[in-house]
């Protein structure tokens, strides 16, 4: 493990985490979410094992660390963003942006995530276009919502509900930014990743400032969520085995 960050004090971390997110009454509510999630995971591939969840202070190197086999969990990022260790961070490699998502709330659906993104690492995803990134994170948060029902649709996307309102009421007008074959089918990261990356807001088009961040992602989401209740005979295998954007794209119609 690489050495903690100066600041705050190794120690004062520590005995932080064992009074707020790593408290043992608090782990073993999210372990019960967790291995819930895992078990509906094996209900859809019975053919793979539940990783091991694994709790450990990372320095704040990590906040998850997955593997097929475990996920390793950094408890100290989820200690709260108005604690005052987490107002030690030194802002440049931990902005406001993210400082608000180290909250205990987002430990499960983190972790979940995560793992669920090195599981499906080698399933065709090429990402080499906007349209490829978008819709396999759609794929992910779909599934992740299926295996954890009882985390709402904000935890899963690490917004506030407020976010998702927005999200949810600008649909349509989201769609109309995102939709322009110049943009979904764009292959240059550096500039249709805007739609992808983490950040106060999602800083592509005409999207104002007063969005939620990763707008492409949600929007993945939305589409994968409208195919699939479209299609419900499609299996998990065959979710992620699809990379033809067509069949997604063809009936998907916004909401709001």
């Amino acid at each position: 493990m690489r050495r903690f960050v100066s600041h705050p004090d190794t120690d004062e971390t520590l005995k932080a985490i064992d009074t707020t997110s790593g408290d043992k009454a608090y782990l073993k509510a999210v372990e019960k979410t967790l291995k819930d999630g895992f078990k509906r995971f094996h209900a859809f591939m019975p053919e793979e094992t539940i990783p091991t969840i694994i709790w450990m202070p990372s320095g704040f190197n990590y906040a998850i660390y997955p593997r097929k086999e475990y996920v390793a969990v950094g408890v100290e990022w989820f200690l709260g963003p108005d604690h005052h260790i987490i107002g030690l961070l030194p802002p440049d490699r931990f902005p406001q942006y993210q400082q608000l998502r180290m909250h205990p709330d987002l430990m499960a659906g983190d972790t979940f995530r995560g793992w669920l993104l090195v599981y499906f690492s080698g399933s065709g995803y090429t990402g080499e276009r906007c349209i490829d990134d978008i819709l396999y994170w759609g794929k992910i948060l779909w599934l992740m919502k299926k295996c954890m029902p009882e985390l709402h649709d904000h935890l899963l996307m690490d917004w506030t509900p407020d976010k998702l309102h927005w999200a949810e009421a600008n649909e349509s007008a989201i769609w109309l930014e995102l939709q322009p074959s110049k943009v979904l089918f764009e292959t240059n990261r550096t500039i249709y990743k805007r739609w992808l990356s983490d950040g106060p807001f999602t800083k592509a088009g005409a999207i104002p400032q007063e969005s939620p961040d990763r707008l492409g992602i949600w929007m993945g989401w939305r589409i994968v969520e409208d195919y699939m209740d479209r299609n419900p005979e499609t299996t998990i295998q065959d979710l992620f085995k699809e990379q033809d954007h067509i069949p997604f794209l063809k009936s998907y119609r916004p909401e709001h």
